[in-house]
């Protein structure tokens, strides 16, 4: 029987490429899709590209000043949010949103446990989609982090460089003031 051997860590991985790109290569390598589409959702597809190739860039520049109290995950997740956000309030003024939900992330944003008919599950995302759009920024980051992303609250605090405690009342803030956004269109709610 053959063993493979066992990769090795994100932390271990940022040691070698201080003195090896083929070690930060890796690292970009398992962190390209999932910043990717990250940054998607935080300034859409089209900049997306742009976004992760700067941070990344960013990061191997700033390798040597890692602080290794922060996972590896959580500081390329804050470069790219902070990347992003600069970009787009360059170019756009305000950060846009293409948000993709599915029906297990709408159902947890909403706290609606029945599962809509396949004909209106759709519609719903998008409805939600709109709501999380006009939500303020760190709000809106929050629900991203928590909700799409799946981060856990001390990652979250790590990315948006807050206190921990303060990560389960915001999500919890951020999910009331959503829902209070969809309650108050019920004329749209109400066609679904």
């Amino acid at each position: 029987m053959e063993m493979r051997a066992q990769e090795p860590t994100d932390e271990q991985l940022v040691r070698q490429a201080l003195t090896d790109t083929d070690a930060f290569g890796m690292l970009v390598e398992r962190y390209e899709r999932p910043l990717s589409s990250y940054a998607a959702r935080l300034i859409g597809r089209q900049e997306a590209e742009d976004v992760v190739q700067q941070a990344f860039l960013q990061a191997y520049r700033s390798l040597a000043g890692f602080d290794p109290h922060l996972t590896f995950s959580a500081w390329m997740y804050r470069i790219v949010h902070n990347t992003a956000v600069n970009m787009a309030r360059k170019r756009h003024g305000t950060v846009p949103t293409e948000l993709e939900l599915d029906g297990e992330m709408v159902e947890i944003l909403t706290g609606d446990t029945d599962v809509p008919a396949e004909a209106l599950h759709r519609e719903l995302e998008d409805f939600v989609a709109k709501g999380l759009n006009q939500l303020d920024q760190r709000s809106r980051d929050i629900l991203l982090l928590s909700v799409v992303e799946g981060k856990s609250y001390s990652e979250i605090a790590d990315i948006l460089m807050v206190a921990v405690n303060s990560v389960g009342p915001s999500v919890s803030r951020a999910k009331d003031k959503l829902r209070k956004l969809l309650d108050a269109n019920p004329a749209q709610r109400s066609a679904l």
